[in-house]
């Protein structure tokens, strides 16, 4: 690291790469120490939970399996209780073991396990950039993760103009707001977007995608732009607090009023106690003919009603295309007015009418 040979214990399961503060100091605190960056927003903690004191990080060339590895970030942490001189002083974690590991394979393929560079390396190196070997080979067949250009159409981006570009991802995202990452293949020539936290909303989300050329590029339908990741709140800088949100949940007990609470209800102050009764009693004997709700509608038979037309051939309509975000609302207005027997499944022995009852 940084032209000095650090002896370090292989950690697949950290996801940071740390020296010691005695190691800092004696190697690199005469150059290092204007290079030193505070990171207070960071919270780095073991395994068993405990919280691990830093001093700061700093970017570091780390030379691994003879690959050159420019501006890694180390974190200095803090020397362990009685730390002898037998202590490792470095921990490598993923984030260099997997920059390594997309270096060599972009290089040589899968032949890198048999180059000499590899082989000769320590054992726990080798399993490591196998594991990253292995979840790349397996992460392209779960796409849950994956967000997928959205529509049937390509989508145009001029160039030098930035788009907002919908984009569809699994369900189990909807609702949240995830951290959206760019895939490094999978976009055009010319067309770059940037890490952002998105709100999805019924699977979808939208991605602005910049086109920095000076030709427009065609984003096709299904194309993977990037993936998304669940995002949490770990720490907070100095002086900031979380804030949750204050969630009233109220129960509603209150039934629709039945035909007979209605009619109990009317206001007949005006009439005597004798014509009172009358009313009531009648009202009560035709109950039936009173729509109870909206969707309470009945039919007669006896009368019908002709809609006399020109000609006899069967009127029939393309389907007129709901806005996606009206979907769930037709439907639920479509079951209502089947529930209520109103209108009926088209039938092409019925030349695709709808047959709708008639009012009372």
């Amino acid at each position: 690291m940084g032209g000095i040979k650090v002896p370090c214990l292989v950690d697949t399961g950290s996801m940071v790469s740390t020296i010691t503060e005695s190691f800092f100091r004696q190697h690199f605190e005469s150059w290092g120490q204007e290079r030193l960056q505070a990171c207070h927003w960071l919270q780095l903690k073991a395994a068993n939970g405990l919280s691990i004191p830093y001093l700061g990080y700093i970017e570091l060339s780390v030379e691994l399996c003879d690959k050159f590895l420019p501006q890694c970030g180390v974190l200095v942490v803090k020397d362990p209780p009685g730390a002898g001189p037998s202590t490792v002083p470095g921990v490598l974690g993923m984030n260099v073991i997997r920059k390594c590991y997309h270096e060599l394979f972009g290089q040589h393929g899968e032949a890198l396990f048999s180059l000499g560079f590899v082989t000769e390396a320590p054992k726990p190196l080798v399993q490591a950039l196998q594991k990253c070997h292995d979840v790349s080979i397996r992460a392209p067949l779960d796409l849950s993760g994956h967000m997928r250009v959205r529509g049937k159409r390509a989508c145009c981006i001029p160039g030098g103009v930035m788009k907002v570009v919908a984009a569809t991802c699994s369900e189990q995202y909807s609702g949240a707001t995830v951290l959206f990452e760019p895939t490094d293949v999978n976009l055009p020539a010319g067309l770059l977007a940037s890490p952002a936290l998105v709100r999805v909303v019924r699977g979808t989300a939208y991605i602005p995608v910049v086109n920095v050329g000076t030709t427009a590029v065609l984003l096709y339908p299904r194309t993977i732009i990037g993936t998304l990741e669940d995002v949490h709140v770990v720490s907070l800088p100095a002086g900031v607090t979380e804030v949750l949100p204050n969630v009233a949940t109220m129960a509603s007990h209150t039934a629709t009023p039945t035909v007979q609470d209605q009619m109990e209800g009317i206001d007949l102050s005006k009439l005597s106690a004798e014509e009172q009764g009358q009313v009531r009693s009648l009202l009560k004997k035709y109950s039936s003919v009173f729509s109870a709700h909206d969707t309470d509608l009945g039919c007669t038979n006896l009368i019908s009603h002709d809609i006399p037309v020109l000609d006899d051939i069967p009127v029939r309509q393309r389907y007129r295309r709901i806005p996606p975000s009206e979907y769930e609302v037709v439907k639920e207005h479509i079951n209502q007015l089947l529930g209520a027997e109103v209108i009926r499944e088209s039938s092409r022995v019925v030349a695709d009418y709808v047959f709708i009852r008639c009012f009372k």
